[in-house]
């Protein structure tokens, strides 16, 4: 690779703690790969380095450039590549034992889930639960899901519940909650953090078994950091590993999730003598996105420049269908005559973006472009899991669940609401699998086929042969005799392309010997297996576009109140990180970038009102027409 003389120090320091403002365009993800090709060639035998990202999708572009240099067996045995939450639950995995957790944990991903255990542990705590509860005797949803996510908070500040001895009703509520997830053999994503780093700081053996293997660590996107990440990094490399932290102030934007950039740029320095480095090239935007990115950002600075001039504009509406309008037939005239800025004779549809500050934006776009047979996939949430819409793959879905974890009463409790009424009780799984209710929720052939599915898997002995489970659930979904109208078949059918998608991600990003039931459900609810659909026009909110870049790119909704958001505009920080979003927002083009407002906008209630442009239009008015 050509790398710039800055990028080159960056690679051949000899420095063992570095931290690294890289801006955007500056060649980061090039600048990382040839450091850590550097550091594998002066390591020693056994020792390997740990690479970690923020996104399944930056882990497997990282993995993507290192095998241009290494076969995937040897970068399997040199580089361990992925989010710190899939490195830290391979800890869990392999040494929870240590420290008393059961040995065949499963992950509740889902929000639902466990809240519902949250529920549940409230009921043991009368005395907590009595304070939400209004006048009526009903309970307060609002303030006991504000209750749960102060708990989610506290696992990502490094709280345990002994951190609440003052406190004694929440101390309880903690532990109940935390006891009643182990005892059906489950844990939540804040625990996988907090359970590797009790670990690595009660047995300090086990600590010395990771750090003698992990010479290196390098961590992407260190400005999005939060305490107990930083946490576990440390304790992963403690005085022995090289660190290296890149990252972009100006990019922080997960604030809300208790991230930081605090943690690279501040306590970084602070704990260890590290030597601060600057990427300020810019090999990525225009002119006018460059330009324009300055302004909502005047501390970015940035050292050369693309010669391409680009495009910045910014329309204003009558109301939101006028600005779709807009946007729709922009994209059809840059698809159909191209644009002398970007590069190769066409544009497609790939090449072009559309963001909004909230999913609710879309509406009246997403709705156009299915009333013109538009295809896009919108990016607006980050649940890891398969979420499947027919209750066949539903029941299918949580059948496995249970299958996997006999202890998981939670989802077996799912199942049976899903199947409605019930003549007679449901204990167990077996007793679900004969039940009336199962013929009645999805016919008598649907019982057969997802029967013959569970079945496959729990004869399985030796091996794990998902293959073959799909190959009945496909015959299943091939015979239009199975379902009542084509609606129907349609949903089940894309549910199963859905999971047959995710079996050959799964297939190509783990071991034979690793194959299991467990392997692969843990796989899918850490994100490892989700599929990038490629496909059509993108539409995504801001905080799901981070790490993604784009030719084209569309801003729409840029009202005030709707970004920045309403909620931040009387605080300071919130108002910060808004500010943080509509530079990542900006330098998601490469070449040609919209913003756009409509005037005024309809209410989910249905009134019209009157709409104000953002602060952020108004300060790039001045400079851009």
């Amino acid at each position: 690779m050509n790398l710039s003389p800055k990028q080159l120090q960056i690679v051949e320091s000899v420095d063992n703690y570095m931290y690294v403002i890289a801006g955007a365009g500056s060649g980061k993800t090039r600048t990382l790969t040839e450091r850590i090709i550097r550091l594998l060639s002066k390591s020693k035998r056994g020792e390997r380095v740990l690479a970690i990202t923020f996104s399944n999708k930056a882990a497997n572009e990282l993995k993507e450039r290192l095998l241009h240099f290494y076969t995937q067996d040897e970068l399997n045995d040199l580089v361990y590549v992925g989010t710190v939450h899939n490195f830290c639950m391979e800890i869990v995995l392999q040494r929870g034992s240590s420290i008393g957790l059961p040995d065949d944990l499963h992950i509740f991903e889902s929000f639902e889930d466990r809240f519902e255990i949250f529920k549940k542990a409230l009921d043991n705590v009368p005395q907590m639960k009595a304070k939400y509860l209004t006048s009526e005797g009903k309970i307060n949803s609002k303030g006991m899901r504000e209750l749960f996510e102060l708990l989610s908070k506290a696992k990502r500040d490094f709280k345990f519940p002994t951190d609440y001895a003052s406190k004694p009703l929440s101390q309880r509520l903690y532990q109940e909650y935390n006891d009643l997830m182990l005892s059906q053999n489950a844990i939540d994503f804040d625990d996988i953090l907090l359970y590797a780093y009790r670990i690595m700081a009660e047995k300090p053996s086990i600590a010395r078994i990771y750090q003698r293997i992990y010479k290196h660590i390098c961590v992407d996107e260190a400005q999005d950091l939060n305490k107990a990440q930083y946490s576990v990094i440390k304790a992963i490399a403690g005085d022995t590993a090289s660190v290296l932290m890149v990252g972009d102030p100006n990019q922080a934007i997960y604030g809300f999730n208790g991230s930081s950039s605090r943690y690279m740029c501040i306590d970084f320095p602070k704990d260890y003598p590290a030597k601060k480095y600057e990427l300020v090239e810019n090999f990525r935007s225009s002119q006018a996105v460059i330009n324009a990115a300055k302004i909502i950002e005047p501390s970015f600075e940035m050292e050369g420049q693309l010669p391409i001039r680009g495009e910045m504009e910014i329309h204003v509406f009558d109301d939101e269908m006028s600005e779709a309008t807009w946007i729709s037939k922009k994209i059809d005239a840059l698809i159909r005559d191209g644009h002398p800025d970007i590069e190769g004779t066409i544009v497609s549809p790939q090449q072009c973006a559309v963001l909004a500050r909230n999913r609710y934006v879309f509406n009246s776009l997403a709705a156009l472009f299915e009333e013109q047979q538009k295809e896009f996939n919108l990016r607006i949430s980050t649940n890891q899991g398969l979420l499947s819409e027919s209750v066949f793959f539903k029941l299918f879905d949580l059948g496995l669940r249970v299958i996997m974890n006999k202890n998981d009463v939670l989802h077996l409790s799912d199942m049976v609401s899903l199947l409605g009424e019930t003549t007679k009780p449901i204990a167990s799984f077996d007793d679900l699998k004969s039940s009336e209710e199962l013929n009645r929720a999805i016919g008598n052939n649907g019982a057969t086929a997802i029967n013959f599915a569970w079945d496959s898997i729990q004869t399985s002995k030796n091996s794990f042969r998902f293959d073959k489970t799909l190959e009945i659930l496909s015959s299943y979904c091939e015979s239009e005799d199975n379902f009542s109208n084509d609606n129907e078949r349609s949903l089940v059918f894309n549910d199963y392309l859905c999971w047959r998608e995710r079996w050959n991600t799964y297939v190509k990003n783990s071991s034979i010997e690793d194959r299991s039931l467990a392997h692969m459900m843990r796989s899918i609810a850490l994100g490892i297996t989700n599929i990038s659909k490629e496909s059509g026009l993108t539409l995504s909110t801001i905080h799901m576009s981070k790490g993604l870049e784009f030719d084209i790119v569309f801003i729409m909704g840029l009202n005030e109140g709707v970004f920045p958001d309403y909620r931040s505009l009387n605080d300071a920080a919130q108002l910060n990180e808004e500010q943080h979003n509509m530079f990542v927002s900006i330098t998601r083009s490469k070449r040609l970038c919209y913003l756009t407002c409509p005037k005024s906008r309809v209410m989910p209630w249905g009134d019209s009102r009157n709409q104000v442009p953002s602060r952020y239009i108004t300060q790039l008015n001045g400079s851009h027409t």
